[in-house]
């Protein structure tokens, strides 16, 4: 019987992107009662040696090699089946997608049947469901290997290091649970008198439903508990462990180490030392390397628990050969003989709908010509452009559980309510961003940092799009560079002193190397003028809009605009906001929302300053 067939959403866009003849292979995951879902695909290529036998292994465990997609001519569809379908394991009926060339138009399904291609339909599965019916698990740990500078040393170690990990010498436990995996058993509560048992017979959902339970026994209400279980569906944990703009739900994996023995196990008792010892021979160097996993799988919430620890003993594999990977690509060149320590980092590119992991080596910068070379190739295989960044180190995912407790909010105005404005069409910020506004780091620039804010909002765009590495500049930083290129004199550092647009885009040109566009309205009634100018913006750059007026400054993040009345409305950041970061208040009370014409004050001038996004990858 031929698998039923769904097709992401995210991955039908990108196959309508591909405008050049070429191949590229498929990655899905199987669940339920036998169907395929398709998430993921590569561009193969002649050119270089990155291709999906490497690729694979960026890609979250259970997200496997499943067939072949052929875009324009088919004719030599029988070579490049032969040459991928070996490499299948997950089923012994591969796929093969047949796209037209920038188009979904003729898109058509093939299964291998005993040796045949079978068309078969397929449904396409839209977001909404796929964050309903999927969820990620992430986990972190590392370890150390001791070898040599060479990758035969390399190779011998990471192969050992992965079959002791298989051994069943590691435990699992669900964060903050008290549910525990080890590969012999599964056992536990969501918390000590929690009622959510989980088994070997439960199934996913069960445990996303104990993560809930602690969570709402762990609200400060204890004593309401009972009161608020109705509301148990209302804790998403896409809001508490998820990724920034992913609305997947993640499962926090704590990885633990055996460190006793089965006692049923005699074969193996008499081999167990209290220590270990390393004899070196003559004139050999062993260097510690020390391994930081951070990884993900991908799961049906249907997908019964039982399979769990196998599923993240793979995932830890995958990421310890993309370690293998990075350390082996670094000593092919014989330039360079010390071994650097690998990192792994996660991305969540938008046009995937799936995160996609990499291993870089610690002290090679973003910019350095093997990372420049690396982040290229991905761009080619992956079928991106390389007119922005992907996988620079600052675009890997923030998670919220880990964001620092005293950092601005980031995307203030996602959930506020609607403009009103009749058949409008909105054009929004692209990205994250922090809020800046008065008062926050214990400065205390109430009536003239506002323009300092809307600069420092700006500048995390960047940051959190991977455009730079740089920090956040200070207000200090910024008055300081100001009076090093002579644009302010000495009595300006330390001071009260408020900043324009024009500052603001020296600033961001001087720390961030981007360059900025200015435009003029004489009043604030003229603003509404400048519609087209502010929709090509955020469609083309999609940066925040510093606008400043007499002697305030607010940031604009969006407009609705109505091409056929002219009306417009703004979505305006206000950075003159001085509580707490309170995002119900900020959002409630106008300090981010939507705001009209009357907003601006027709007696003043107002300059904007649009930040260009520059060319890199």
């Amino acid at each position: 019987m031929l698998p039923k067939l769904k097709i992401s959403d995210y991955l039908l866009k990108r196959l309508e992107q591909v405008k050049q003849q070429c191949s590229g292979c498929l990655f899905g995951v199987f669940y339920g009662e036998g169907t395929l879902l398709l998430m993921g695909f590569n561009v193969e290529s002649t050119i270089g040696h990155l291709n999906y036998e490497q690729i694979q292994y960026k890609f979250p465990a259970e997200l496997d090699l499943c067939g072949l997609a052929k875009f324009g001519d088919c004719s030599d569809v029988e070579a490049h089946l032969s040459e991928v379908f070996k490499d299948v394991d997950i089923t012994d009926n591969p796929i093969l997608l047949h796209c037209e060339l920038g188009t979904l138009v003729g898109l058509r399904a093939y299964f291998l049947m005993h040796g045949k291609l079978e068309q078969v339909p397929y449904e396409v599965m839209l977001p909404a469901q796929l964050y309903r019916d999927f969820c990620f698990t992430r986990l972190k740990c590392n370890w150390t290997i001791y070898c040599e500078a060479t990758n035969q040393s390399v190779q011998h170690e990471m192969h050992a290091l992965r079959k002791i990990l298989s051994g069943g010498s590691l435990a699992f436990n669900i964060q903050p649970t008290k549910v525990f995996l080890t590969n012999t058993s599964i056992h536990g509560k969501s918390y000590a008198d929690g009622k959510q048992n989980v088994t070997n017979e439960s199934f996913i959902m069960d445990i996303l439903n104990a993560v809930q339970e602690v969570l709402l026994a762990n609200q400060e209400d204890k004593e309401n508990v009972k009161s608020k279980k109705s509301c148990i569906q209302d804790i998403k944990l896409s809001t508490i462990y998820g990724a920034l703009d992913s609305d997947y739900d993640i499962i926090d994996i704590a990885v633990l180490r055996c460190k006793t023995r089965d006692v049923s196990d005699t074969e193996n008792s008499s081999r167990i030392l209290p220590s270990m010892s390393m004899c070196l021979r003559p004139n050999e160097h062993k260097f510690s390397i020390p391994i930081e996993v951070e990884s993900m799988a991908i799961l049906n919430k249907s997908t019964k628990v039982s399979r769990l620890y196998d599923i993240l003993i793979e995932s830890i594999c995958r990421a310890l050969r993309l370690s293998e990977q990075s350390i082996s690509e670094r000593l092919e060149n014989t330039e360079f003989q010390k071994l650097k320590a690998p990192k792994m980092y996660n991305f969540f590119p938008q046009e995937f709908g799936h995160f996609i992991s990499c291993s870089y080596l610690e002290g090679l910068g973003d910019c350095s010509p093997s990372m420049q070379d690396k982040r290229k190739r991905l761009h080619r295989h992956f079928g991106l452009p390389i007119t922005r960044p992907y996988f620079r180190r600052s675009n890997a995912c923030l998670f919220r559980n880990e964001l620092p407790s005293q950092s601005p909010l980031i995307n203030t105005h996602v959930n506020v309510k609607s403009s009103g404005v009749t058949e409008g069409k909105q054009y929004l910020v692209k990205g994250n961003y922090y809020y800046y506004h008065y008062l926050q780091q214990q400065i205390q620039d109430k009536g003239w940092g506002c323009a300092y804010r809307s600069l420092q909002t700006i500048c995390s765009w960047f940051l959190l799009q991977g455009f730079t590495d740089r920090k956040v500049p200070t207000h200090i930083e910024i008055q300081e560079y100001l009076v090093k290129i002579g644009d302010k004199p000495q009595s300006f550092k330390a001071s009260s002193q408020w900043i324009g647009s024009t500052e603001v885009s020296m600033c961001l040109q001087g720390f961030l190397g981007v360059d900025s566009k200015i435009l003029h309205v004489s009043s604030g009634a003229e603003l509404p003028t400048l519609g087209p100018d502010l929709v090509m913006h955020f469609q083309t750059q999609g940066t925040p809009i510093m606008i400043g007026g007499g002697v305030l400054a607010h940031t604009i993040i969006g407009v609705d605009y109505c091409l056929q009345s002219g009306e417009m409305k703004y979505l305006i950041l206000d950075p003159h906001y001085t509580g707490e970061e309170d995002l119900h208040t900020i959002q409630s009370k106008g300090w981010c929302g939507w705001k009209g014409p009357d907003f601006w004050d027709k007696k003043s001038y107002y300059n904007l300053c649009l930040p260009q996004r520059p060319v890199i990858f």
